[in-house]
Order: C-alpha cells, then structure tokens, then sequence
C-alpha cells in the first residue's frame, strides 16, 4: 500500500481579495425625473391658481400658468448638464408627457361636445 504523503505548497500565497470598489455616482433616474415633471407642474399649476384668485390680477392669469412648464424645463436643463442627466431627460419627458396627456383631455372633450350636434 502506498502512503500518501501531505506537502506544503510551493507556489507563492494567492494575493488578498481585491478591495471594494467606492460606489459609483448615480446618474439620476428617468423614472425620477417623470415624477418631479409631474410633481412641479401639478403643485405649481395649484400655487398659480392660488395666487389668481387671491389677486384677481390679469397679469398673473397671462403669465402664471407658463410658470411650471418653465421651471420644469430649466430645471431640466440643469440637471442635464450637472450631475444628474438622466434625471434631466426624464424631466424633460415628463414635460412631454403632460403635454401628451393634455391634448388627449383636449380631444376627447372636443369629441363629447361634437356628438351633440
């Protein structure tokens, strides 16, 4: 019978693991942006629509309902070219789809008060 016989190994030690890498910065998220889109204009659209009826002034009824789109804009713009560009465009696309979503509103009404003629 043969004997079997334990030898250290010759080989050099396998080196240590590698460090954990640092977390990336995160580019921001669509899904975020969309959110944000909506958010701004919806209680933007709301403070506007305070402030008419508390004023009654014809140049916050002309000026004020671009106030949120603006602000969504530029503040898309800004995340684009700061840190956080996904977000931007999702701000952007957000933009979009509130667009989207009003001239649907706007043809569907135009198509129930066309049916009564």
């Amino acid at each position: 019978m043969s004997e079997m016989r334990l030898e250290p190994p010759t080989s050099a030690p396998s080196p240590p693991p590698p460090m954990p890498r640092e977390p990336e910065a995160s580019d921001g998220s669509l899904a975020a942006g969309v959110g944000l889109a909506w958010l701004v204009m919806i209680v933007g659209e709301v403070l506007v629509t305070t402030l008419i009826l508390t004023t009654n002034s014809l140049g916050a009824v002309l000026g004020g309902f671009l106030l949120p789109p603006l602000a969504i804009v530029v503040w898309g713009v800004v995340l684009l070219n700061g840190n956080k560009p996904r977000t931007g465009k999702g701000m952007l696309l957000g933009l979009l789809s509130i667009i989207a979503v009003a001239f649907l509103l706007v043809a569907a009404c135009f198509g129930l008060i066309s049916s009564y003629h």
